[in-house]
């Protein structure tokens, strides 16, 4: 979010514009000089992808691979954490002490902790403190053993449960140390939450660098979760089950994916929403649609009945370094908003436009939800769902909305000048991408949709080693 509110900073700032312009801050002014993001500088929005590195970090990852062939793996070492540093994010922090290496990783609700030297790596993530002996705890720890590639879990003589990565430094290529670190780093994040809330005998450990989230801004979340399961849910009461049944999937769906990616939920509510996810695509040949959609619908109503008390826990401010998903193939991301576009038309024509908004929403945040994005497509999506869902970002804080509901009225100056500027941003990573804004409608909602997410899914994010 930190780019947004560089380009929209508070009108406060105006004057001092000049002090800042050498850090490549830029601004987009409409006719009331009103700066739009002012007050969500805080606020992200997408889940977090390490899929946003730019040219000068990618160079860091050939370097690391290069000097740990010529078996210089402290150079090697030194680019390797350059390249996982995110400068925005501050997530990794790191000691050199001539051949040796202490440093910490952030990811979520954990912090990794590892020591190199000429020999080793030893990382280590601590899970929970074990305050009375459990079977059932141990057994778990058993499990999740049965799911790892590079780490595995155990506990020391204090009764902390960890996650542990240990390897020799010459057999330990970059690649094989990313996806070792990942791992590591990940599962803990996930798991530290699932045994606090399974097992009463565990207790939080290294939590100290969360953050909860201000009073005013839970409120609002919390406020348009339960709205929009109760929309979501009485609009696909009102449509016929079979003959409805795809509609009412597209439904279901968009709405777990936008609370995602505009909420970003950890721990419970996160896993609560993979596993709805999942009721419709893990058997998705075996079960009926009708029957998923149903499954879906009774899993969503659930969520109703979280307090806010408990919402509060799945919301939290904190710093990632790996994201928990992978890039998508080629097209693969494309081809997800051209289908639901081409889905919407029959809903558009049928006088179904309301269904036919939600199908085009669809095609954006599956993506966010599925896939490591990149960055700049996570950016061009914000702006969407600012547009799409003005009444939120309005109540988060935004000074001006990007679109007027009563009004029907589009603040094309401030979505044009947003567009740009995030383009702008990866320009020298994405050499040749283009952004054409002839292409894009502000008749009404729904066609500056269609052309939005068609403009997006046509960019040409191919990149080469220099």
């Amino acid at each position: 979010m930190n780019w947004l509110y560089k380009l929209f900073g508070s009108k406060d700032q105006e004057d001092d514009t000049s002090a800042n312009e050498s850090n490549g801050l830029a601004k987009v002014d409409n006719h009331s000089g009103v700066w739009i993001f002012a007050g969500l500088e805080d606020i992200r929005f997408g889940r977090y992808s390490d899929n946003n590195k730019s040219q000068k970090k990618t160079q860091s990852w050939y370097i690391a691979e290069d000097r740990f062939k010529e078996k210089n793996y402290t150079e090697a070492f030194v680019a390797f954490f350059d390249y996982l540093r995110d400068d925005e994010e501050d997530n990794v922090i790191v000691i050199q002490d001539g051949n040796s290496f202490t440093f910490t990783l952030f990811q979520g609700s954990k912090k990794v902790h590892g020591e190199i030297n000429t020999e080793t790596i030893n990382a280590k993530s601590p899970l929970a403190e074990m305050v009375h002996p459990s079977t059932a705890v141990m057994r778990r720890l058993l499990e999740i053993n049965y799911s790892l590639y590079y780490s595995h879990s155990g506990m020391d003589n204090g009764n902390t449960l960890y996650m542990v990565f240990i390897a020799d430094v010459p057999s330990t290529n970059p690649s094989k140390l990313y996806y070792g670190f990942r791992e590591l780093a990940t599962k803990s994040d996930r798991q530290d939450d699932l045994l606090l809330s399974d097992f009463s005998s565990l207790k939080p450990t290294d939590h100290e660098h969360l953050r909860l989230l201000p009073e005013a801004e839970l409120e609002v979340k919390y406020k348009y979760f339960k709205k929009w399961i109760e929309e979501t849910l009485a609009r696909v009461s009102e449509l016929n089950q079979d003959s409805f049944s795809g509609a009412i999937a597209y439904l279901l769906l968009t709405l777990i994916y936008r609370i995602d990616f505009l909420m970003q939920p950890e721990a419970k509510l996160l896993s609560a929403l993979e596993k709805i996810n999942g009721l419709y695509w893990d058997k998705k040949n075996e079960i009926a649609l009708v029957e998923r959609n149903q499954m879906m619908k009774d899993a969503i109503r659930k969520l109703l009945d979280i307090s806010k008390e408990d919402f509060s826990k799945s919301l939290y401010k904190s710093k990632s370094t790996f994201s928990i998903a992978t890039p998508p193939k080629a097209d693969k991301a494309r081809d997800h908003i051209i289908s639901a576009n081409k889905d919407s038309n029959w809903y558009v024509e049928n006088k179904y436009s309301d269904i036919a908004l939600v199908i085009n929403e669809y095609g954006m945040v599956y993506n966010q939800f599925l896939y490591s994005m990149p960055k700049l497509q996570t950016d061009l999506i914000t702006i969407y769902m600012a547009v799409m869902h003005a009444d939120f970002f309005a109540e988060l804080g935004m000074k001006e909305k990007l679109y007027d509901a009563e009004k029907k009225q589009f603040a094309s100056d401030l979505i044009t000048g947003a567009t740009d500027y995030a383009i702008e941003k990866y320009k020298d990573k994405f050499r040749n991408m283009k952004w054409d804004h002839s292409q894009i409608s502000f008749s009404n909602l729904y066609e500056f949709g269609i052309d939005f997410s068609e403009q997006l899914s046509n960019l040409n994010l191919e990149t080469k080693r220099d």
